[in-house]
């Protein structure tokens, strides 16, 4: 059994299972445990479930505490060009890949597939890809393993689907109120981190509040003294068009697209970027020509094989004016 996998294997035959369970789990096959504190723990975890989240394995509601919810077994089409290539997302067994070698070879000898090296310390699974001559190949393999394919990139499914941000500030319910009493930090619109500060002049601001008896964090964005709660991810572009400032940079040669470590994208928009290759984003510390533009960022998330119409409708998506350069 390969280590990588095995998290996927227990979420997959649990098949939804809450906080505390996935904990339970996540700490017991995390190796590296023993090397970390607990907020290292913590941040480790994090890094996983948004991996899960974004690789279409799972769904996570974190409308109390949260429940991990794992999605079905399918063949995603990427949105590549040449020969059609399909990635395996949602549950798996220990003998998934036994049956798509299989299903392969019984469509064709010509029809290839691929499995990722495993990382043991990851707890990431491993990247699965079918590449066929044609459509009906790939349809034809999921009918024999009685799994979904969806021929319709799920990238561009989700951009069409998910709404602005526009959209979901207009779902936000304003009030006038005081200032919560609450440990407070805001987030800084120049080096993308949230900071303990005293400023609470600018017209629009995100803030960031510690519960003073829960270990919880809420955030709220305020605007010409009114506040609203809203989900930090979008926040931060919320702010980040009020300062008519944009982030996003794409690289047309190498189809790549860079993201601000600390300005991640929501979660459905990160799907749909990690759904172009089936890869998880790659984190570069810094690189030349982004640490020119934006200094003060402690490092980007590389998303890659992005069309550059999925970069174009992501950036429109969140009020950002996308920038081309070589990354």
């Amino acid at each position: 059994m390969f280590n990588s996998d095995r998290l996927l294997y227990v979420l997959s035959a649990k098949k939804e299972i809450n906080s505390s369970a996935f904990k339970e789990a996540f700490d017991y096959l995390d190796t590296n445990a023993t090397d970390l504190d607990r907020q290292g723990i913590k941040k480790r975890r994090s890094e996983v479930i948004r991996s899960l989240d974004a690789l279409g394995h799972c769904d996570f509601d974190f409308s109390n505490g949260y429940r991990v919810y794992v999605a079905p077994p399918a063949l995603v089409r990427l949105p590549c060009a040449g020969f059609p290539q399909a990635v395996l997302t949602g549950a798996r067994s220990p003998n998934t890949i036994q049956k798509i070698e299989e299903a392969c070879k019984s469509v064709g000898n010509h029809i290839k597939h691929d499995v990722e090296p495993d990382d043991a310390l990851s707890l990431i699974p491993r990247r699965i890809t079918i590449q066929a001559e044609d459509i009906e190949e790939l349809r034809q393999i999921s009918d024999l393993l009685k799994i979904h394919f969806l021929e319709t990139p799920s990238a561009w499914t989700i951009l069409h689907f998910v709404g602005s941000l526009d959209d979901y500030l207009d779902t936000l319910k304003w009030c006038t109120t005081r200032e919560l009493n609450w440990q407070r930090q805001t987030f800084n619109p120049s080096s993308l981190q949230f900071e303990a500060t005293q400023d609470v002049e600018a017209d629009t601001r995100l803030s960031q509040y510690s519960h003073p008896k829960q270990n919880t964090m809420s955030f709220y964005l305020w605007r010409n003294g009114q506040m609203a709660e809203i989900e930090r991810d979008w926040g931060r572009y919320a702010v980040l068009k009020a300062m008519r400032s944009s982030v996003l940079f794409y690289d047309k040669r190498k189809f790549m697209m860079a993201v601000p470590i600390s300005a991640k994208l929501p979660r459905l928009l990160e799907r749909a970027l990690t759904l172009c290759s089936g890869f998880v984003p790659e984190y570069r510390n810094k690189s030349d020509s982004l640490s020119k533009i934006l200094p003060k960022v402690k490092g980007f998330n590389l998303f890659t094989a992005i069309p550059p119409q999925i970069a174009e409708m992501t950036a429109a998506k969140l009020n950002q004016t996308l920038k081309t350069l070589d990354i």
